[in-house]
């Protein structure tokens, strides 16, 4: 039994080798980037927690992601199961949500969409990204900030006097 793969030049990686069961088609492509339907996701242990979403339809094209529940743990998706229907989605425990990372030149301030995220069925590497439309989330939340707020709680956890 073989595997196929694909040798693929990225502008970012050099050339890559990706196994075909690595890929994660988008049947109808990107928000705002429609006609970029097959991707797929570097892992390194010096990117962590970050990952990077590489376009097979385009080498310039990479996404920095994020699984938001990182820095963000009470994050949840709630979508309707019709939006997600073409993902063929059998176990909901399987899909992966990932938000888009912005990076500017400041990384302090670093941000992640919340509100669209890309949901990833590891089952079978099929993938839609959703727009969540009735959700506290918005298309900027600060990593840094959020780290800052989360060790901020923690401190002050860590100095509560404790009476008796």
């Amino acid at each position: 039994m073989s595997t196929e793969t694909l040798t693929v030049q990225t502008n970012r990686f050099g050339e890559i080798t990706v196994k075909e069961e690595d890929m994660i088609l988008f049947p109808k492509g990107l928000l705002g980037f429609e006609e970029h339907r097959r991707f797929f996701l570097l892992t390194a242990p010096e990117y962590a927690p970050f990952a990077q979403m590489q376009s097979l339809d385009d080498p310039a094209l990479t996404f920095v992601v994020l699984n938001p529940s990182i820095v963000f743990p009470h994050y949840k998706v709630e979508v309707d199961p019709r939006e997600i229907a073409e993902l063929e989605v059998t176990d909901v425990k399987k899909v992966l949500a990932l938000g888009i990372v912005t990076v500017p030149d400041d990384v302090s301030r670093m941000s992640v969409n919340l509100q669209g995220p890309v949901l990833l069925n590891q089952h079978n590497n099929r993938a839609k990204q959703v727009v969540l439309v009735h959700s506290p989330y918005t298309t900027c939340h600060y990593i840094a900030d959020e780290l800052q707020r989360r060790q901020t709680r923690t401190d002050a956890q860590e100095k509560a006097p404790v009476t008796a």
